[in-house]
């Protein structure tokens, strides 16, 4: 692998299409399953391996792909090549990208209110309590902790991750 592939190269790149190849390139590298893969490409295993490996990959899929070399070669880097360490680090479940339950908006109840209640730019009105939560049970109040590899179905899982490996890089403690 090569440097870490900037952005505006992972934008031409993605626009142009991948090969599905590298698709399994990475994740033999990084020792990833086809379901791990096609859960972070956003398509079926079905649909991963019925392309061939010269067919070029949608754009979503590609953006996806490129996010994950560029996300391997930065824990690389970063883990002084040891692909074992990386490997491992990306199934570790982390601190920092825990979450709990309570703060998924699903779980937020909406009081729909009027626009004239909203008031204007020049006079806003503070919103009564618009929002309730309900009450949650002590399991459901618990944290969450998820693996880098758990967030990787988002493209903000990506950024989560890299924030994680820069977190390691200048050694601040999650």
């Amino acid at each position: 692998m090569q440097a870490v592939l900037p952005l505006t190269s992972i934008i031409s790149q993605a626009r142009q299409g991948v090969l599905r190849r590298r698709v399994d390139e990475v994740a033999r590298l990084v020792g990833l399953t086809d379901k791990e893969m096609a859960r972070i490409l956003n398509m079926s295993i079905r649909g991963l391996h019925g392309k061939a490996t010269v067919a070029r990959l949608s754009l979503a899929a590609s953006e996806r792909l490129l996010l994950l070399e560029r996300l391997v070669q930065r824990g690389l880097a970063v883990f002084d090549g040891r692909v074992e360490l990386l490997a491992r680090w990306l199934r570790t479940p982390l601190a920092e990208l825990a979450y709990r339950p309570e703060t998924d908006l699903s779980l937020q109840v909406i009081t729909p209110g009027s626009l004239r209640g909203m008031g204007s730019f020049t006079q806003p009105v503070q919103p009564a309590s618009k929002t309730t939560t309900p009450s949650l049970s002590n399991d459901e109040l618990s944290v969450v902790a998820q693996s880098p590899l758990a967030v990787l179905d988002t493209v903000s899982g990506f950024s989560l991750a890299e924030d994680v490996l820069g977190r390691i890089e200048w050694g601040i403690a999650g």
